[in-house]
């Protein structure tokens, strides 16, 4: 093994130092992956990115009476520039790999390759949302009702999550050296943790479901399975991940009196804790952008991808066993699984009743399958039997012929139930994204409050729990901080005991939420807002040097007697 490894690293090295010498090397990277598009082009390389049959696109071309124009040339454009745009961000990501080796180790020369990569791939995110966005609204696969204000703070999100990296590479190439030392010696411990958390995350999971995995998917499947669970994963650990490293990071300076040191010089505390809180607020606005839409998704579809290879089933089922009905038109429906993706899979084992106004069965459609098609308002229902009732006995059962050339097949037209409006009924909130929260609250808006009250809670949860990681920073920091050697330990495990005592609250205010008992608003927030003002006024006890407030100072005191002596002479008589 060392007869090649030896060499091999060897011209590693040499290759760095030829890229870190060599002029104007990223200039003629970005200037042949131009050239590649430009041959790619030449080649209708957007060709292999059209599935015709299975895609939006060719759904629409094939019913351009119902579609207009203009959005049908949109999302051809999209399509046609998404391929080249791709293959621009990924050859973008040597040159951005090249430009950062160049950089270091001076942070400000890399500021600009990584602001670039930044915005990049946050246009290409946005693009790519937009396209699908653009056939949603052409082809409403479910019926779901689309909310606009939703999706643009979606693409807002997306944003975000695409800038963050590059703000806090600004924000650490602009302080100064006391802010980056504390500041390296935070994210270290940080990385650790989130890497840790995560490992043994993904670690467990697997030791539940080995055997499912492993019998059903390949190593390959299985990575990208988990690579899916990102968003949900770092939602899930980042709030003990932030509190463990502020804790270890002040209690390591306290005990080597930098603390002390940085104080003397001048600083504050809250300038010494001031970039520990600018990563917390990072951290807590990423897990934001995540928990919007794709954390709650990416958890749902974990469950249904389990459900589907426990079971052997093609595809991923949204929902089973569904029941809806309808009280207007007086249509009952049964749906035995309904999938994620309506434009390759359809319902199974549909039946649909149609009764009078006294209750009794018309007609029924019982099929195997059934499918909708959005732009002409329309269910096809495959290999089944449409019968007729008088005074609610079976008189007809007419098996399906078939329609236009396809046989098995029954179709109807004007009806107003859609896929969104049958599994609607039968979601529940925890997997749930905003957009699909809002869509329900607006298509359900006639229930009760108290059947919406769980909807109403998460919505606002989405947003409220992930700044908990930034609240646990604001207490745990007071508490980590020593400007001595004693009394580190006490602020450890007080800051711990918090963090439990914040995700039992969380959790018992959350159920009073989705109960109906206080409004949704009141208790997501209750957990943020109180251990906050508890951290604010805790920083406020360290910044004057005062001792923290034990609980035995809390306690009453009682009032010590005195006793008087006792009278010698009465008593001697």
């Amino acid at each position: 093994m060392a007869g090649w490894f030896q060499p091999v690293s060897n011209l590693a090295l040499q290759l760095l130092r030829w890229v870190r010498r060599t002029p104007h090397i990223t200039a003629a990277c970005m200037f042949l992956t131009a050239v590649l598009v430009w041959m790619l082009y030449q080649r209708d390389y957007h060709e292999g990115f059209r599935h015709y049959g299975t895609d939006a696109l060719s759904l629409v071309e094939q019913d351009r009476e119902n579609v207009s124009l203009a959005r049908l040339n949109l999302l051809a454009y999209t399509y046609y520039l998404l391929p080249y745009f791709r293959v621009w961000v990924l050859a973008g990501g040597l040159v951005f790999h090249i430009a950062i080796l160049r950089a270091v180790p001076d942070v400000k020369r890399a500021l600009r390759p990584v602001w670039a990569a930044s915005i990049c791939i946050a246009i290409f995110a946005v693009l790519s949302d937009l396209t699908d966005h653009v056939e949603y609204l052409e082809v409403s696969i479910t019926g779901e009702p689309v909310t606009m204000a939703t999706y643009v703070l979606k693409l807002v999100m997306i944003v975000i999550a695409c800038l963050v990296p590059a703000c806090a590479l600004t924000y650490y190439s602009r302080v100064g050296t006391l802010d980056r030392y504390t500041l390296r010696n935070f994210l270290q411990p940080l990385g650790f943790c989130l890497v840790a958390f995560g490992s043994l995350w993904v670690l467990m999971d697997l030791l539940d479901n080995y055997k499912d995995l492993t019998e059903t998917a390949s190593t390959g499947e299985i990575l990208v399975f988990y690579l899916q669970l990102l968003p949900y994963i770092y939602v899930s650990i980042v709030p003990a991940a932030v509190l463990l490293a502020v804790l270890y990071t002040l209690t390591k300076m306290s005990r080597s009196n930098e603390i002390v040191a940085m104080l003397t010089a001048g600083r504050s505390v809250r300038q010494v804790l001031r970039p520990i809180f600018v990563m917390a607020a990072f951290s807590a606005l990423l897990a934001m952008a995540a928990n919007y839409y794709w954390a709650p998704r990416a958890e749902g579809n974990r469950q249904a991808i389990m459900r589907a290879m426990t079971e052997g089933e093609e595809g991923t089922v949204m929902a089973e066993k569904l029941m809806f009905r309808n009280e207007t038109t007086r249509r009952i429906w049964y749906a035995g699984s309904f999938p994620f993706n309506l434009r390759k899979e359809k319902l199974r084992n549909v039946e649909v009743r149609q009764e009078d106004e006294n209750g009794q069965i018309m007609r029924s459609w019982v099929a195997r399958s059934a499918m909708w098609w959005p732009g002409a308002n329309m269910w096809s229902f495959y290999y089944g039997i449409e019968s007729t009732y008088v005074d609610g006995r079976q008189q007809g059962k007419n098996p399906f012929t078939g329609v236009n050339g396809y046989p098995y097949r029954c179709d109807v037209s004007g009806w107003e139930e859609t896929p969104w409006s049958i599994v609607s009924s039968s979601l529940t909130p925890d997997f749930m994204g905003v957009e699909e929260i809002v869509s329900y609250l607006k298509t359900h808006r006639e229930l009760p409050a108290e059947k919406l009250a769980a909807f109403r809670t998460h919505l606002w949860q989405r947003f409220a729990y992930p700044w908990q990681t930034f609240v646990l920073a604001l207490v745990a920091a007071p508490l980590g901080l020593s400007f001595s050697r004693r009394g580190v330990l006490g602020g450890v495990a007080g800051s711990i005991f918090i963090f439990f005592g914040m995700m039992f609250v969380n959790d018992v205010f959350l159920n009073l939420g989705k109960g109906g008992h206080l409004p949704p608003w009141l208790t997501v927030w209750i957990p943020v807002i109180g251990p906050g003002l508890l951290g604010l006024l805790l920083l406020h006890y360290r910044s004057q040097n005062k001792d923290l407030p034990s609980l035995a100072s809390l306690l009453p005191k009682r009032k010590s007697t005195v006793r008087r002596p006792r009278n010698r002479a009465v008593a001697a008589s």
